[in-house]
């Protein structure tokens, strides 16, 4: 694992150590990390030691957390696995490459072994992650019929390229995006336009709110999007609602517990309702409200008569 390179079917991946911040002890300790990099593909190596009891059921919940703090793909590697081993691994579609030949890195589309594995598909993902909607809407709002870079997308967004080609990825899967490669660059764009782009990619929305607080009324609102009724009530002909409903990312807002308030014991307070969001919705707000698309996952399961027509009347009047 010292060489500088390793060669994966034939590519020479750039291979560098690397230190993943946040990691408990269990996971780090005996181990060694590298980041392997080939043009736009890179993922996280884990090099077990070669006297690691394994087992499959606790590598399978480290990948998510490996995963989750380097914002990468994660594969673990092996000095030697047995049969079994091997096949363990592959049936929880948990990535390995190890010391004897043996590969498997789906997210690659690269495996050596004598078994084949079904290629991914859309059923595979039951919703998509909060960056690939990100990216979702991205594409829908400012691709329209434009071919647009990958680190263009991350740099709009304010995310790594890694994000985004995860993103891409799952994007690619459902089939909802192209992608081309020019020279060394990744271009995307989208398969279909507007409203027909939201109702292929709606059973795997997700709806965007982390939390809803109740907070004392403060001018710095203000500069947040309408969300909720207060943005459908902008749009449409649906009543304001008494108490106005705001979106915030929830990594750029710190409330305080004074701040959150119940209007239902403390009526005379003014007070704001605010979403906090797992993707910053300024990103793609117009006119002061969020967008459209969002709004409308932000009433999911909602059997509101009054609510769900007012939705479609933004959906079939927003201008694409």
């Amino acid at each position: 694992m010292g060489n500088m390179y390793m060669q994966l079917f034939g590519f020479e991946f750039n291979i560098e150590p690397v230190k993943i911040k946040g990691l408990p002890l269990y996971i780090t300790a005996g181990r060694s990390f590298f980041r392997l990099s080939y043009l736009d593909n890179d993922f996280i190596l884990v090099k077990l030691s070669p006297d690691e009891k394994f087992g499959v059921v606790a590598l399978e919940k480290q990948a998510v957390q490996i995963s989750s703090k380097a914002e990468s793909h994660v594969a673990f590697g092996f000095e030697s696995i047995s049969r079994s081993q091997r096949d363990s691994l592959m049936n929880r579609n948990i990535p390995f490459i190890s010391d004897s030949g043996q590969l498997y890195l789906p997210f690659l589309g690269m495996m050596l072994s004598d078994k084949f594995v079904q290629k991914k598909n859309r059923t595979a993902f039951s919703k998509m992650m909060p960056i690939t909607q990100a990216v979702f809407l991205y594409l829908v709002y400012k691709c329209n019929d434009k071919m647009v870079m990958k680190k263009n997308v991350a740099d709009d967004l304010g995310v790594t390229r890694t994000s985004v080609t995860r993103a891409s990825e799952q994007l690619l899967t459902l089939d909802l995006i192209s992608q081309d490669i020019r020279g060394k660059e990744y271009y995307m764009s989208v398969k279909f336009k507007g409203l027909e782009m939201y109702e292929k990619a709606k059973p795997y929305l997700i709806n965007p709110i982390q939390k809803r607080i109740t907070v004392i009324k403060d001018d710095i609102y203000n500069s947040y999007p309408l969300s909720g009724e207060s943005a459908l009530a902008k749009a449409t002909m649906l009543n304001m609602p008494m108490i106005p409903d705001y979106a915030a990312y929830k990594s750029d807002i710190s409330i305080s517990d004074s701040s959150l308030v119940d209007t239902r014991w403390e009526p005379s307070l003014e007070a704001v309702n605010l979403e906090l969001w797992k993707y910053n919705p300024k990103l793609f707000a117009k006119n002061g409200i969020v967008d459209p698309i969002s709004l409308a996952l932000c009433f999911e399961n909602n059997a509101d008569e009054r609510i769900e027509s007012s939705i479609e009347e933004y959906l079939e009047g927003y201008k694409w």
